[in-house]
């Protein structure tokens, strides 16, 4: 299995795990979510980093922003917990990345 899928996969069950904690809402319909916006920024934020702005930062407050946007939306929350969701959602993601991806 290639490296991209593993970390892929590995942000959704992470991310989702984040979610569950926080929005207790039906378990399937949260997975799907957190599937799909990961699907929406985890490809072009790792060709933006690979092939035009390496700048992780940069690009990780940029997917924090879309993400939280994304799950207000989806989930039907305030934006401000929709910023807090993203940030540690991301912040953690982030960390592993760099751990054992980067």
């Amino acid at each position: 299995m290639s490296s991209y899928l593993i970390a892929f996969i590995l942000t959704v069950i992470l991310e989702f795990a984040i979610l569950w904690i926080f929005v207790r809402q039906k378990p399937q319909k949260l997975l799907l979510y957190t599937f799909l916006i990961n699907l929406a920024t985890h490809p072009p934020a790792l060709y933006l980093y690979q092939n035009l702005w390496p700048n992780l930062i940069a690009i990780e407050l940029i997917i924090f922003l879309v993400e939280s946007i994304l799950l207000m939306l989806l989930l039907g929350i305030k934006y401000r917990k929709a910023l807090l969701l993203s940030f540690i959602a991301n912040l953690i993601t982030a960390i592993i990345s760099l751990l054992f991806f980067i």
